[in-house]
């Protein structure tokens, strides 16, 4: 198969990431493309499905992609995110950090990772404007990366540094990466502090997990105001199964739940203004709704979180 005929499969194979199903098992080439409205910084230079950047795997597309690029978290391990989360940077205000310790304690900052609403914040950008696509390719380390490189050169994505000598977003691109690594550094001075209070909310949580299911919960606390606002409210007995709450910072998440087959995107509030905990909300009035869970007083739905904020939602 030709250089171009890889990139035309790459491009029919083009799908939304909320709309993937699975993730290969092998080593190859993916596509990120951009589906949104209006690109970061760039507006509409950036069309929708231009493919944005070029990556490769020597192990899986569902460890590079899926475990990787798109889990929160994974900034200080991933190129792309890096990248995205320095174009978000100019318009929201997110907070670089070190990317762990050993990188704090040697002063070595161009790893930068985000705190946890940020990188929260892109995660959600990244599921909701982006589409993927994968070429499977298992042959050597060697080929493969000759094969990545060739690709980028006939595209010239806007996202890749390396490998990308005729883009004219590069040297923008690498300064708003320094812009990041020079405020973690600025935000280092609490990192030790953020560090430990980060272990002692796992160890909270975990503790808390032994007593709880930690794969599904019960749902039969439907009130009249429930029915009426469309909504599921998460007790703290079930919180431990969604998005953590960080007291004093209301934010909503965007999951994805599994009814008969069918995909919904269900917006998840935690948080409040004035510092007290309070139930989650799930707000069920737009894609998936009460009259497609056909739910009545009475009912108990079954919820099980599958992975990647992504759940299952079923009728008992």
């Amino acid at each position: 198969m030709t250089l171009n005929e890889i990139i035309d499969v790459m491009r029919m194979r083009e799908t939304d990431y909320l709309k993937t199903d699975s993730f290969s098992q092998y080593p190859g080439i993916y596509a990120f493309f951009y589906i949104g409205e209006d690109f970061p910084l760039l507006g509409n230079k950036v069309q929708k499905h231009q493919i944005i950047y070029i990556g490769k795997t020597e192990s899986s597309q569902e460890k590079r992609d899926a475990k990787t690029h798109f889990t929160t978290g994974k900034t200080g391990s991933s190129t792309v995110r890096k990248s995205i989360g320095s174009i978000l940077n100019t318009i929201e205000n997110l907070k670089p950090i070190p990317r762990n310790n050993i990188d704090y304690k040697s002063g070595r900052f161009s790893q930068f990772k985000f705190d946890q609403l940020s990188e929260e914040y892109i995660t959600s950008w990244m599921e909701n404007n982006l589409a993927l696509s994968f070429y499977e390719y298992p042959k050597s380390k060697k080929e493969i990366e000759e094969l990545e490189t060739k690709i980028i050169y006939v595209l010239v994505p806007i996202l890749n540094i390396s490998k990308n000598p005729k883009s004219k977003f590069k040297a923008n691109l690498k300064q708003l990466r320094k812009k990041c690594a020079v405020e973690a550094r600025d935000n280092s001075c609490n990192f030790t502090i953020n560090q430990n209070n980060n272990i002692k909310s796992i160890q909270t949580k975990q503790k808390k997990r032994k007593v709880m299911n930690s794969n599904y919960i019960l749902i039969e606390n439907f009130t009249q105001s429930d029915f009426k606002s469309k909504q599921i409210r998460i007790t703290v007995d079930n919180k431990h199964l969604f998005p953590e709450e960080i007291i004093g910072n209301p934010i909503t998440h965007n999951l994805i739940f599994m009814f008969e087959e069918n995909k919904y995107k269900v917006p998840y509030t935690i948080g409040s203004k004035d510092g007290k905990s309070r139930s989650g909300v799930l707000k069920f009035n737009n894609e998936l709704n009460f009259d497609i869970l056909n739910i009545k007083h009475g009912d108990i739905l079954k919820i099980s979180y599958v992975g990647q904020n992504k759940y299952l939602i079923e009728k008992k």
